[in-house]
Parts: C-alpha cells; structure tokens; sequence
C-alpha cells in the first residue's frame, strides 16, 4: 500500500466503530451496500478488514460482510430486468431485513463509481437504479426510525483514487484519497471521539439557534442560483445524529457538517445551479442547472449527463421537488480541501445543498407532514451559495 497504511486504516475504522456505529457489546455486525452495487465493493477489503477487527475489539459477537460486484451490475444494466442480479436484490435486501429485526448494527462501506455505467444504455441503467430503489425503500424507513444503529462511510479504492486525484502523481493517489477521507471523518485527530463530540456540540448549537427563531422563509443566492422556499410552520431543524428506540446515539453518515430542515414541497421558486459534479448510479451529471415554479423543476439542463437528469427528474412525481436543504458553514475538513470527490457522503458535507425527492419525516411536526415531499429519489445537490433566513 503506502506508509503509514496500517495505522491510517486502524484509526478511521476505530471511529467508525465507537463514534459512527457506537457498537454495543454483543451485537452482530453486518457491512453491506445496498444503494448501488448491492455488496461492498471488493477493492475496500482493506477497510472491511479493519472495521471487522475494530468492531471484535469492542465486543461484537459476529460480523459480516456481503460483497458486490461492479460486472453484475453491469451485465444486470445491460439486460434488465436479469434474474441473477434481482435474486441479489432479493437475497440482500431479506437479509437486511432480518438484521434490522434482530438488532444488529449495519455498516455500509460506500465507495465511488463515477465510471461504472459508461457504455451502456441510459434506459437499462435507468430501471436497474429504480429497481435498487425500491427494494432499498423496504428497510429505509426502519432505519430512519432508529430501529438498530447504523452508519455509511466512505470505502477508498484505488479506481476512485485515479478519479478524484488525476492531477496528482500516480503513485501518490491512492495515500491521497485516503489522507483526505482520514480529514473528513476526523479520524487524524489526537482524539477522533472527542473530535466528533466537540463538532457535534457546535451543530447542535446551530440547530437550537435555527429552532429557537422559527424562520418561514429562505433564500439560496450565488452564482448562478437564486432560489426561494417557505419553511412549514412546523418544521424542524435537525442534526445527522438519530438514536435508536432504546436511546442509543449513532451517527447514519460519516462524516456530518450539516443542519438541515425540509421546505414546503410546493414552494421552491427561482434558479439553481449545482456546483459540482453528481455521480448517481454508476453515471456522472455536470453542469447541472435547474429551474423552479410552484415548487416542481420545469426546466433543467446539464453540460454532461443530461439524459440521465431527464430519467432522474422522471423517477416519480415527487422527484422533481425538493426533500431537503441543508446549511454547512464551510469549516469542515472537506470544504477546506476544495476537492470534488464525486461521492455524496463528501460532497454534501462541502458547502449547503438541497436534495431532490424525499423529504425525512422527522424534519416536521406529525401534524405537518403533508407538506414534505415524498419520493423513492433523494439526490443530493452541492450549491455555491449564501443562504438568507427570514
């Protein structure tokens, strides 16, 4: 590998283990991915191997691994509907199930595949990602809901590194990727935990602050972008740290710099441009520009991967409005980088973004949630811009 290694992949897993997931003794582990290759990418087993030996070091009973492939998906992609593939989904998805029933703690290990659809058909790769969609959407709401403890990390891999460090010496790519993950997740810290506490206080602060206000409206303005939401009267804001329904605190991604409520869904008015690439199923979009009435998108258009955003856009009806805006104050190691990682989990944490589709029903009072939107999508959107309250 390179120097240094070993002691970078025992650090980031340690915290992934106490501060992500914080393992209980006795709990079965399970590491899976079941938003894009249904099983962890095979080129993370190093990370695998460290979260594994962390978690046995705090105690876990068991741990398991389900594994993707990059071919499957693409020979799924290509000749979709293809049985192998849907007895995965199959497979994976009753096996969450039974882990989320049971109390097993999840990991999902999420490595980045900007390249894994090239050369194959929009329209397969299209329903391939639909299909993902709904069988993820049977355990989704369990885990909103803190029915276990679970957390999605980022999982380096060499094919990522060559992405996202291009203009940087070959050799040293990879030690890139992983130094910057290191960042992300505060896993260079002298204490990673009491990092992440100290970042936690401040978000939460922030929430409080939001809450204590009761704002009703808010404007994104920046280049390109000049966007109006109403917030519900009773909406929430809210931190990336749920608790299970025993009270048990996790963090659902690694890492978190967000404060984020849901608008109203059919208020959205005015421009957006995306300020960085968007990698969705296997696919890239850039460019992205996107124009609201009455809170739906009317009118959007990308320099790459326009295709792609008009399926995206189609999903469903609620795929067109927005689930989600979120507030990042830009201190964040990953901000700080100014590196474009093309994976969501660092991306969002970069600047403030909104999310096309799904609303998270907590980010409203019960009585008010008919003003969230509802979608199998949500689709982060990193947006370069100020964000007004009022």
């Amino acid at each position: 590998m390179f120097p240094g290694f070993e002691d970078q992949r025992r650090r980031y897993a340690d915290v992934i283990v106490r501060f992500g997931l914080n393992l209980q003794p006795g709990q079965r582990v399970l590491l899976a991915e079941p938003y894009e290759l249904q099983g962890v990418d095979p080129a993370a087993a190093p990370l695998v191997e460290a979260i594994a030996a962390a978690a046995r070091a705090a105690g876990a009973a068991e741990v398991e691994t389900i594994w993707g492939e990059a071919a499957a998906w693409r020979r799924a992609a290509c000749d979709w509907p293809e049985r192998d593939f849907l007895e995965r989904l199959e497979r994976n998805t009753a096996r969450l199930e039974r882990a989320i029933a049971t109390g097993e703690a999840l990991v999902f290990p999420m490595s980045a595949h900007p390249e894994l659809a090239d050369g194959i058909a929009p329209r397969g790769a299209a329903r391939l990602r639909r299909t993902c969609g709904d069988y993820y959407g049977r355990v989704a709401s369990a885990l909103m809901a803190g029915a276990t403890n679970w957390t999605a990390v980022p999982a380096p891999t060499p094919a990522w590194a060559e992405v996202v460090f291009a203009d940087t010496a070959a050799p040293q790519r990879f030690a890139n990727l992983w130094s910057s993950v290191l960042a992300a997740c505060r896993a260079d810290a002298a204490d990673p935990v009491a990092a992440w506490e100290d970042r936690v206080a401040e978000l939460e602060r922030r929430r409080d602050e939001l809450e204590a206000r009761h704002f009703r409206r808010l404007r994104l303005h920046g280049p390109g972008t000049d966007l109006t939401l109403a917030l519900p009267a009773a909406h929430r804001w809210c931190t990336a740290l749920l608790r299970t329904r025993e009270g048990r605190r996790f963090a659902p991604n690694l890492p978190t710099e967000e404060v984020f409520t849901a608008p109203h869904r059919g208020s959205a008015e005015g421009w957006l441009r995306v300020a960085r690439p968007v990698c969705h199923g296997g696919a890239v979009m850039e460019g992205v520009e996107l124009e609201f009435r009455g809170g739906q998108v009317v009118c959007a258009r990308a320099r790459r991967g326009a295709e792609l955003l008009e399926r995206v856009l189609a999903v469903d009806r609620g795929a067109v409005r927005l689930g989600e805006v979120a507030l990042v104050d830009g201190v964040s190691p990953v901000a700080r980088s100014g590196r474009c990682f093309r994976q969501a989990l660092l991306d969002e944490n970069a600047m403030n973004h909104v999310a096309l589709g799904d609303a998270y029903a907590f980010t409203a009072a019960a009585g008010a949630r008919e003003t969230l939107n509802r979608s199998v999508l949500h689709l982060d959107l990193p947006v370069e811009c100020e964000a007004l309250l009022t």
